[in-house]
């Protein structure tokens, strides 16, 4: 239901369950919101299946130069966390920092691998205190033979080490300011550039 749903354009989910009322030759129960949403969120990993055995099938997704991030994703104004976080605690919702806008927020980090066209590869849903690091080597883990752009977040050597030797995986990242060696100026300006896409992406 959610997958075709996706498909016709039905995204909010009281629209896709209004919908659906007119196939019931297709669907005989057609179950509340409440636990539609529950199921849908426990087949999350199942829709990332079989979308990433879609993208095997496009030319789109053989690009071996990708990009790297993560988003902050809030799921309650900070100033109502007190008292209304006991379902969202329940899903892993946790406090994070976002460094880059010195903020606190509450609730999840969103990281993805994009392909330089914009097509994104792979995701995961973390609790908003989750590391870049540690979400990132374990979507790159599951992947071979790319060479991959990450900002200074993404930085660790010895995990950088055991992605190449491993999965053959090329991190790259800009030093940070306080490392001895930095990368030239015209490096920099194309690392940006390549950045500024999954920031797009990350925006839409």
């Amino acid at each position: 239901m959610a997958l075709i749903g996706e498909c016709r354009g039905w995204h909010m989910e009281t629209e896709l369950l209004s919908c659906w009322k007119a196939y019931r030759a297709l669907f005989h129960h057609i179950p509340s919101q409440s636990r539609f949403n529950r199921r849908r969120r426990n087949l999350m990993q199942a829709f990332n299946l079989i979308r990433q055995g879609i993208l095997r099938s496009l030319d789109l997704s053989m690009d071996r130069q990708c990009s790297i991030d993560s988003l902050p994703t809030p799921v309650v104004q900070f100033h109502l966390v007190p008292g209304s976080t006991g379902d969202w605690r329940t899903f892993g919702a946790t406090f994070g920092k976002v460094v880059t806008k010195k903020q606190t927020i509450f609730g999840y980090r969103l990281h993805l691998l994009i392909t330089l066209g914009g097509l994104i590869l792979d995701f995961e849903m973390t609790p908003a205190n989750a590391t870049d690091v540690e979400a990132g080597c374990e979507i790159l883990s599951e992947q071979t033979d790319l060479e991959v752009i990450g900002d200074t977040a993404s930085i660790s050597a010895a995990k950088a080490a055991e992605l190449w030797e491993q999965n053959r995986i090329r991190l790259r990242t800009l030093s940070r300011s306080n490392q001895k060696t930095q990368p030239s100026p015209v490096y920099q300006h194309i690392h940006t550039t390549i950045r500024q896409l999954i920031e797009t992406v990350n925006g839409q």
